[in-house]
């Protein structure tokens, strides 16, 4: 018989992503610097990076968030999430056409990054860009966002 219950993460960063999810902030963070600590590679940095980018965020430390994202493009200029979520910031404080080039940037880097997709299309929405935006809506769909 197979068990229901969930599979505890098996590494730092995985179990500061479930707490993430789970919004406990602290015990995300706790976990993000752990595996910052034990890191293999700047990709890996700049993600975990990112990932604290989004608990300060989802805490209401914008200014925290941005010194996280600056750190992950420290390790990583090409770290797709965190191009995407500067972006996001962007789009959340009326630069549209900021965000927007965010998000191609990160499209040029990684076209097959559904948020990325998903993301633009919102940004051309906003703009007024219909058919730009039904089409980012789309290949985000193709891609996995629903």
């Amino acid at each position: 018989m197979r068990s229901t219950w969930p599979r505890a993460p098996k590494t730092p960063f995985a179990a500061g992503v479930a707490a993430l999810e789970l919004a406990r902030i602290d015990e995300a963070l706790a976990h993000f610097s752990v595996a910052l600590a034990s890191a293999d590679g700047n990709a890996l940095r700049a993600l975990i990076h990112n990932k604290c980018a989004l608990a300060h965020l989802q805490r209401g430390d914008r200014i925290a968030a941005i010194a996280a994202l600056s750190a992950a493009f420290d390790a990583d200029a090409r770290c797709v999430p965190a191009i995407v979520n500067v972006g996001n910031l962007l789009l959340e404080d009326g630069f549209a056409d900021d965000a927007i080039a965010h998000y191609e940037a990160a499209l040029a880097i990684d076209e097959r990054y559904a948020a990325a997709h998903l993301n633009v299309g919102i940004a051309y929405k906003r703009q007024g860009r219909r058919a730009e935006a039904v089409r980012a809506f789309r290949r985000a769909h193709r891609l996995g966002v629903h």
